[in-house]
C-alpha cells in the first residue's frame, strides 16, 4: 500500500472502514451526530495516513474516533456550562441597578472578611464555596481526613461569620439616627 497515493489510501480506508466508524460513532452519540464524527475521523486520518500501520487499521481509526467523541462530549460540557453562566448573568441583569449595587457592596464586604482570614481558612472557604466541593473532596486537595477536613471548613465559616458581624456592627449608624428626625 506504500506505492499508493495519500488519496487512494485514503479511498481504501473509507470503503473498508466507514460504515464500521460509523456504527462506533452512532452507538455513542446517536445517528444525528455519527455521520459528522466519522467525517472527522477520516479527515485525520487522512492528515496522519503516513503513520498508519495497514495491519491495524480498524484499531487505529477506533482510535482517532475514541479521542474525536471525547472532544465533542467536553464541548458540550463546556457549552453547557457556558450556556448556565450566560444564564444566570441574564437572570441577574433583571434585577434593579439597586439589588445589583446591595450585592456588589455585600459581595465586597464578604470578600475583605475573607481576606482577613488565615491562607488555610481562605484555601478551605474558597474550595467549599466556588469550587464547589464536598468535605471528602477538600480533604483529598489538602490532604488529611474527611472529618478534619469538614472540621476546618465549618471553623473557618464560623471565623468569617464573626468578621462579618463584628464588620457589621461597627458600620451599623446608630439607632436614633434612623428616625430622619422632625
Amino acid at each position: 500500500m506504500e506505492a499508493a497515493t495519500a488519496d487512494q489510501r485514503l479511498t481504501t480506508l473509507l470503503d473498508q472502514h466507514y460504515d464500521e466508524v460509523l456504527a462506533y460513532c452512532a452507538r455513542r452519540i446517536g445517528r444525528n451526530e455519527a455521520d459528522e464524527a466519522a467525517a472527522e475521523v477520516f479527515a485525520i486520518a487522512w492528515r496522519k495516513i503516513d503513520d498508519l500501520d495497514w495491519n491495524t487499521t480498524r484499531a487505529w481509526l477506533y482510535g482517532i474516533a475514541r479521542r474525536v467523541l471525547a472532544n465533542r462530549w467536553r464541548g458540550i460540557y463546556r457549552r453547557g456550562r457556558l450556556d448556565r453562566r450566560l444564564r444566570s448573568l441574564a437572570d441577574s441583569h433583571s434585577e434593579s441597578p439597586e439589588v445589583v449595587v446591595m450585592r456588589r457592596i455585600e459581595d465586597q464586604h464578604v470578600s475583605d472578611a475573607l481576606g482577613r482570614l488565615s491562607p488555610i481558612d481562605q484555601e478551605v472557604l474558597r474550595l467549599a464555596a466556588w469550587e464547589d466541593l464536598s468535605a471528602s473532596e477538600i480533604a483529598i486537595v489538602l490532604g488529611i481526613a474527611t472529618s478534619a477536613a469538614e472540621k476546618r471548613r465549618q471553623r473557618a465559616l464560623q471565623r468569617l461569620t464573626r468578621l462579618l458581624e463584628s464588620d457589621n456592627h461597627s458600620k451599623s449608624p446608630p439607632r436614633a439616627a434612623e428616625g430622619g428626625g422632625g
